[in-house]
């Protein structure tokens, strides 16, 4: 939907918190599963983590998030299905399998990178195989949270931004 500047900068700010933290956690937890670290080190392990890669992922979320059009094209992929978005939840999911999957491919291979090759060591010979024990789990978590999450914010953005909603025309 066409909104201002500043709505849309407060929008991918807001919806990049959720979905960040989504995506790292599921990463991590899969992560420092698969790296045999003792029982009692795994909790503080997953969470450190987390959060460091929680901040990775929403500086990459917010660059995808401004510079790709990934909503314009989910918009037209949504409707090139034959969906309009008086279909709700389907077109939602339609436009959101898009989004989604540029941000969490993204995302995926940048964090993945950037845990198993630069912080811990790995050879870029390990990339693919690191990649791919989470990227699915991270596309479905990624999907159900940016699904019920991105709309709140746009409502939320615009109501900061006092930048109503367009109207649907009145077919009366």
């Amino acid at each position: 939907m066409p909104m201002q500047t500043k709505t849309r900068l407060v929008k991918i700010l807001l919806t990049n918190i959720m979905i960040a933290f989504a995506i790292s956690a599921v990463a991590s937890y899969i992560a420092i599963g698969q790296a045999d670290v003792p029982a009692e080190a795994f909790w503080p392990a997953v969470i450190g983590s987390t959060l460091k890669n929680t901040v990775i992922a929403y500086i990459v979320s917010f660059l995808v998030g401004w510079f790709i059009p990934c909503e314009k094209w989910g918009f037209d992929f949504a409707m090139g299905r034959g969906l309009k978005p008086s279909d709700g939840l389907k077109f939602a999911a339609a436009l959101n399998v898009v989004v989604n999957t540029i941000y969490v491919a993204l995302n995926s291979v940048i964090l993945t990178y950037l845990n198993a090759c630069v912080f811990n060591g790995a050879p870029i010979a390990a990339f693919p195989a690191a990649w791919a024990s989470s990227v699915v789990q991270c596309w479905i978590v990624g999907f159900v949270v940016s699904l019920f999450w991105a709309p709140a914010c746009e409502k939320w953005a615009r109501q900061i931004c006092h930048d109503p909603a367009p109207q649907a025309p009145d077919m009366h």
